[in-house]
């Protein structure tokens, strides 16, 4: 088996995407084989990726203080949760703070694919304000955010090698705009959480169920129901 080695490279380059945000090198992180070639991002001999997406695409940031930057080969670690892009072989983190950025790709069957993160919400269980969350949904009063860490997998294989991925957990979350507080909904949703989280909707919940067919277990259905409740001085 070929010996892979982390080198952490400092880039003294000036880098034409972010010179002008950034205004000072920026720290750059390669994984290379014993040969020097350059390898994919993730970890070595784990299936999967650490990345939002398998493959860098264009995405683009602003930042908090108020600058805009858009590239072509941004991707975002679940694993780190740290902004990378790439540039001549190399891998760069982005190390200018973030308030929200937004990653296009393209699905399986070649369909657009669009996600938004933001952050500089309320703190709640582990996560701060510096925390990003995957907006799902943004309605008037009521926002649906997704916090998704990945971590490696280790199986046993019967009469081979232990297999190792990269394995997803996802934890849910409500902001409410009006009140700014945030409410958790754990790591599934469903009609118990979004009611034992939201209990002054409830009666709201209950009529909006009877006109609507709505499966609360799925991320589209909680996002329209979510988007149509109304806080009180509305």
């Amino acid at each position: 088996m070929k010996k892979y080695l982390f080198i952490l490279l400092l880039s003294c380059a000036t880098l034409p995407m972010f010179a002008q945000i950034t205004g000072n090198a920026i720290q750059a992180v390669q994984f290379a084989d014993a040969n020097g070639r350059i390898l994919p991002a993730g970890a070595a001999g784990v299936q999967g990726t650490p990345y939002v997406f398998e493959k860098f695409g264009q995405g683009k940031i602003v930042f908090v203080n108020g600058m805009e930057s858009v590239d072509s080969n941004l991707n975002y670690s679940l694993a780190d949760h740290k902004l990378y892009y790439t540039q001549k072989n190399g891998l760069y983190v982005v190390n200018q703070q973030a308030k929200s950025f937004v990653l296009n790709s393209v699905d399986k069957d070649k369909n657009k694919v669009s996600k938004q993160f933001m952050c500089l919400f309320p703190s709640i269980e582990n996560n701060t304000p510096a925390t990003f969350y995957e907006v799902l949904g943004n309605g008037d009063n009521l926002q649906l955010l997704k916090y998704t860490s990945k971590r490696i997998k280790e199986s046993a294989v019967y009469g081979g090698a232990p297999l190792k991925e990269y394995i997803a957990d996802d934890l849910f979350y409500i902001y409410d705009k009006a009140a700014k507080k945030m409410v958790a909904l754990g790591s599934a949703l469903s009609l118990k959480v979004i009611k034992k989280g939201l209990p002054e909707f409830t009666a709201q919940i209950d009529a909006l169920l009877n006109t609507n067919k709505l499966n609360l277990k799925k991320e589209e259905d909680m996002i329209q129901l979510l988007q149509q409740l109304k806080t009180s001085s509305n």
